[in-house]
């Protein structure tokens, strides 16, 4: 995707299957993860080998001694399609070296993690290493895992064969200069060209989504000035938000002027969470978003937020949180990431009613476990083409939407799934920006 290589190795399709046979599943604990499993599409059945094939080697046992530096260099692949070379602790990913990404080694000296995108878990059989796709070891558990292979003769055919099944094959094959050409019709997944279909899939996920609302929400929708809005600690993998994206919706509505949503048509509705400063989540959300916006200047400034959190009280987004953040833009007057035009309401008072009072929002009650915010945020992006709205009297019925089958950017449908990371990426491709000290970041 133009000059991003975060797409083919830094949260692939969820989809994806691991090159090796080490990986073992976890038995669903949680009722989303049952609906996911019982919805699960099921692959094409591979071709039979022939009784000429030859039989497998069995697989070399998995070491037991620690991971160090020195076991980590030099070239690998992962099971969701990326070229990696490790040199000293740099890592590059597609050919390109992720300089926000490196080797992090614990005080003794034994590989804890790849940056905040792979954390180390150990290893598996025919001297693969298993990462999880977790921001910091905390949330590993229940995170996917990722497979590295050191590169052979015979790793690398497997890899080859794996990627030609993807789609990524012909003028799909340079990751550094590939469209979306091998993507399935009507999706942004190119795997999904041999998954079957599940019609019951969408609707049992709507009633899961149903559910969720019916037991945590609050009676009636609020008003929620965005100034009291931060990312909920489980959005987006724990990733946080896209500080690209976020402007790339702020000079929407400034150049585009902002369009307030009339039923179920303008903008999305936010799902929030009325949540405590002082409650486990809430402190989580305050750490995350404070260590965010000390390293990402291009967020509205610190000390729009200090003030907030001083108070007993505060809004964590789970849907619609890239909204919420631009609009924080307008009322910091911040600069544009990308020239040094400040962002101002000027005559659009739309905007300015969006901007000092919000939008009405969904809350819910701080009840809801992480598991479940994960599941609504999760939900709410996989889900952007069934549109659904609030009734007057605040009833709601997510089931029964109606599915939007209007064309759609692959943008639109890809911003809605990729963490913050690979969605800087994307929005930098939409943009065509292509010279920027952001890139790499």
């Amino acid at each position: 995707m133009g000059n991003c290589s975060c797409f083919a190795g830094v949260g692939g399709s969820p989809e994806s299957r691991d090159l090796t046979s080490g990986t073992s599943s976890v038995a669903p604990t949680t009722e989303a993860e049952k609906v996911a499993e019982t919805t699960q599409l099921s692959p094409v059945a591979e071709e039979e080998p022939s009784e000429e094939a030859e039989p497998e080697p069995p697989a070399i046992p998995a070491k037991t001694c620690p991971i160090t530096i020195d076991m980590m260099q030099g070239d690998w692949v992962n099971s969701i399609g990326a070229k990696i070379n490790v040199t000293g602790t740099k890592v590059a990913l597609n050919g390109m070296v992720m300089p926000m990404a490196p080797v992090v080694l614990l005080e003794d000296g034994t590989v804890a993690s790849i940056g905040k995108i792979w954390q180390l878990k150990g290893w598996l059989p025919d001297n693969c290493i298993e990462f999880k796709e977790a921001p910091d070891r905390e949330v590993m558990e229940f995170a996917r895992s990722v497979t590295w292979t050191p590169v052979t003769e015979k790793t690398m055919e497997k890899w080859q064969e794996h990627m030609d099944r993807l789609g990524y094959s012909g003028s799909s094959s340079n990751v550094l200069s590939r469209g979306i050409e091998g993507c399935a019709p009507g999706t942004c997944d190119a795997k999904a060209r041999i998954l079957g279909d599940d019609p019951e899939r969408d609707r049992k996920e709507l009633e899961l989504l149903n559910r969720l609302f019916e037991e945590y929400r609050e009676p009636t929708m609020s008003r929620v000035p965005p100034r009291s809005v931060i990312p909920d600690y489980s959005n987006r993998g724990h990733t946080g938000l896209s500080v690209e994206h976020v402007h790339y919706l702020a000079k929407s509505f400034r150049d585009k002027g902002f369009i307030k949503r009339q039923g179920s048509t303008g903008h999305d509705i936010p799902v929030l969470v009325r949540e405590s400063s002082l409650s486990e989540l809430g402190k989580r959300s305050i750490q995350n978003w404070r260590e965010k916006i000390d390293e990402e200047p291009g967020f509205p400034p610190k000390a729009n937020y200090e003030r907030l959190f001083k108070k007993p009280e505060l809004f964590t987004s789970l849907g619609n949180g890239h909204f919420n953040q631009a609009l924080n833009l307008f009322f910091a007057q911040s600069n544009d990431i990308y020239g040094t035009s400040k962002y101002d309401i000027g005559n659009d008072q739309n905007l300015k009613e969006a901007v000092m009072s919000g939008v009405d929002s969904l809350v819910l009650k701080s009840s809801i476990p992480l598991r479940d915010r994960e599941t609504v945020s999760r939900l709410l992006n996989s889900k952007r083409e069934f549109k659904w709205n609030v009734n007057p009297d605040g009833t709601l019925n997510v089931a029964d939407a109606s599915e939007d089958k209007t064309q759609c950017k692959q943008f639109e449908a890809m911003s809605k799934v990729l963490d913050a990371t690979e969605l800087n990426c994307l929005v930098r491709a939409e943009l065509k920006i292509t010279d920027s000290h952001r890139i790499g970041q």
